[in-house]
């Protein structure tokens, strides 16, 4: 009797830990993509040559993600991530509504992405943020640009613009 129920017993922590193992599971991504839209990036303001592209994602937690790619870099170089307000053949001042950072890229020909996410606003000014959903980037004036600066001339470093493309608005 002593062992039919050490047997059942086991039976029992056997299934439940079945049961645990089988109810949990990775999630790599937590947050679903509802929606998404992609816009390309050419190698210059006035270029028709692709160089990258930009996909703005939706996600279920009521904000986004924005993931920016450059088709090939050069090793060494450190490229500048971001989206600015107005039109991508306008000349400095930019806004920036949304850094995406720097990423030095480790070899030459190899492609580079820069990624945010669970955006939900943009600045303003140097102090103001505002509530910015997946709808506010497409309807948005701006456009992102991926360059970098060169400081072979320390005095002059000239800025170069690797890629560049309209987003939201811009782009219909």
């Amino acid at each position: 009797m002593l062992n039919k129920q050490a047997r059942n017993l086991g039976l029992i922590a056997i299934a439940v830990s079945g049961i645990t193992i089988a109810s949990c599971s990775k999630d790599d991504n937590p947050t679903k993509v509802y929606r998404s839209k992609e816009y390309t990036l050419n190698s210059s303001a006035t270029g028709t040559t692709a160089s990258g592209k930009v996909i703005v994602q939706e996600t279920s937690d009521s904000t986004f993600r924005l993931i920016v790619k450059l088709d090939k870099s050069t090793k060494d170089t450190v490229y500048t991530f971001a989206i600015y307000k107005g039109n991508k053949g306008a000349t400095a001042p930019f806004d920036t509504a949304i850094s995406l950072g720097k990423i030095k890229s480790q070899t030459t020909g190899a492609a580079l992405e820069a990624k945010i996410d669970r955006i939900d606003s943009i600045k303003i000014n140097e102090t103001t943020k505002k509530k910015f959903t997946y709808d506010s980037l497409l309807k948005y004036d701006g456009f992102a640009r991926v360059s970098f600066v060169d400081l072979k001339v320390p005095a002059t470093p000239k800025d170069s613009i690797v890629a560049i493309g309209n987003i939201g608005k811009n782009a219909q």
